[in-house]
């Protein structure tokens, strides 16, 4: 998942909404206001945080819950800056986009550990109003309830591996995701503790 299509061998640049799923719940169009929450650095990670407010969600069935929506943007390149006051105001908009649902489904990320399905993932083009271009990771709703299975360490790894294109190669699938055909490539790791996970990357036919 990557912020202007960053080459995966120079630095992973990820951009990935967290707590979206309720938005399709809401009535109407909200201006969501984002603040900077701070920088983190993780080892060889570094993440700038947003955050909305809190909000009380009403569902259909008349429950209510509190919700918010996060953004991380992480990249292991030391050198990474973000100008805050411009990634606000580019958030803000994607976020009006996603209510409307005005964007482009690009990406499908589909992951097995151990034969167990992870949360699926998506990858959503957003095209800014002065045509800047944003692409955005963001959990698949239908199932943000499944179990995640790797530790930290095990996505660190995961993802270095990725990185050095250290997969093997299974095999191609095709399936349906939101009324379009994906065409899947499937590489299987093996991480230091035996674990094996199977990462199927879907792109438009």
């Amino acid at each position: 998942m990557s912020v202007k299509a960053k080459s995966w061998k120079v630095a992973a640049v990820i951009a990935v909404v967290m707590g979206a799923g309720a938005l399709a719940t809401t009535v109407g169009l909200k201006i969501r206001k984002y603040y900077f929450a701070g920088k983190e650095t993780d080892g060889a990670y570094s993440t700038y945080k947003f955050k909305t407010e809190p909000e009380t969600i009403e569902h259909e069935d008349g429950t209510t819950e509190m919700h918010g929506t996060m953004v991380g943007i992480t990249s292991m390149d030391p050198n990474f800056t973000i100008n805050v006051e411009q990634k606000i105001k580019d958030l803000e908009e994607i976020d009006l986009l996603r209510q409307q649902d005005e964007r482009e489904l690009i990406r499908v990320t589909e992951t097995e550990v151990n034969g167990e399905l992870q949360p699926r993932t998506f990858g959503f083009k957003y095209v800014l109003s002065d045509g800047r271009e944003e692409t955005m990771g963001e959990s698949d709703p239908d199932t943000q309830d499944r179990e995640r299975s790797l530790t930290r360490e095990q996505q660190d790894e995961l993802l270095s591996l990725r990185l050095e294109q250290a997969g093997l190669h299974i095999g191609i699938e095709e399936k349906e995701v939101r009324g379009r055909v994906f065409l899947f490539e499937r590489q299987r790791f093996v991480l230091s503790d035996g674990t094996e996970v199977i990462v199927s990357t879907g792109k438009p036919q």
